[in-house]
């Protein structure tokens, strides 16, 4: 069988948490691993002064580990939110992958910080049976059914310096930034910026070109030289999120709708029954996931 590489981790994780009847099989994982899972990167993710360097190295940089996923960072008044998603159309399940997620990187902030907690933290997916694990790895402040897989991290955490041996010299991290220069990232930052908008508006194309500081024909042209259109990208997010929100956790159609800006909860249904010929209903109470493209 030909899987994708994107779509190999969360497979695997969700293989792994069945078969050894582990439901918080990623998390678990995610505590012992750091970040040497990035290989080569993972010295420039960390040639950091302070931990908010360091988050925004990951996000930056996590472009040329995979395009299967997406890291957004949004800062304001000197606190982190970070948000993670699976890439559009890679796996229909992401609760095994985002928890082994959390878990690395509440582990990595805890090798500089001991004993930090984490002051917030949600998940798009519906709250599991049993969340000792949760508790125990990643603190108290949990939320589930939430409209977005995000991490807080407070200012004075941030404002931590980082110990002189968790640094090296600037040259690999600028060789890995040439190397993000020379590849057309586009299509990935246009997906990224499509879900950071959600749910509090729904992108144009014109504000999508506007932040990527190129004219709106420039987009079009890349994105067109990519195989791929500005409607394409968001309709593929919005699918994706219908899945989700509709699968994994127990927000009502409505509130899916208006999540994902539809003008109404009909609107939302014809364009379940287009992506996957089947209403919301059916989709939220069938038993077999979304077909993989192996």
């Amino acid at each position: 069988m030909n899987i994708p590489h994107a779509s190999a981790v969360p497979l695997f994780l969700d293989l792994a948490a069945e078969r050894l009847d582990c439901p918080s099989f990623g998390l678990r994982l995610g505590h012992i691993q750091d970040l040497s899972l990035f290989g080569p990167l993972a010295l420039s993710i960390r040639n950091a002064i302070t931990i908010r360097d360091l988050i925004h190295n990951l996000a930056e940089l996590f472009p040329l580990h995979t395009q299967g996923a997406v890291v957004g960072v949004a800062e304001d008044a000197g606190e982190i939110l970070l948000t993670f998603e699976l890439s559009a159309d890679v796996y229909p399940s992401h609760r095994q992958v985002v928890e082994l997620g959390f878990g690395l990187l509440v582990g990595e902030i805890r090798r500089h910080s001991p004993g930090w907690q984490p002051p917030h933290i949600t998940f798009r997916h519906t709250r599991p049976s049993d969340i000792r694990w949760h508790r125990r790895l990643l603190g108290e402040q949990l939320l589930f059914d939430a409209e977005s897989n995000a991490l807080l991290f407070d200012g004075a955490l941030l404002s931590q310096s980082l110990a002189p041996s968790d640094t090296d010299p600037s040259a690999r991290k600028e060789s890995h930034r040439a190397t993000l220069r020379h590849t057309d990232l586009i299509p990935f930052h246009t997906e990224r910026l499509v879900r950071a908008s959600l749910p509090s508006r729904l992108l144009t194309v014109a504000e999508a070109a506007r932040l990527l500081r190129m004219s709106k024909r420039s987009l079009q042209r890349r994105l067109m030289s990519a195989n791929t259109s500005f409607d394409a990208i968001v309709d593929s997010v919005r699918s994706d999120l219908a899945f989700a929100y509709l699968r994994d956790s127990r927000l009502t159609v409505a509130q899916v709708a208006e999540i994902l800006h539809f003008s109404e909860t009909s609107a939302l249904s014809r364009a379940v029954r287009r992506w996957y010929a089947q209403t919301p209903r059916m989709l939220r109470q069938s038993a077999t996931p979304r077909p993989l493209h192996i």
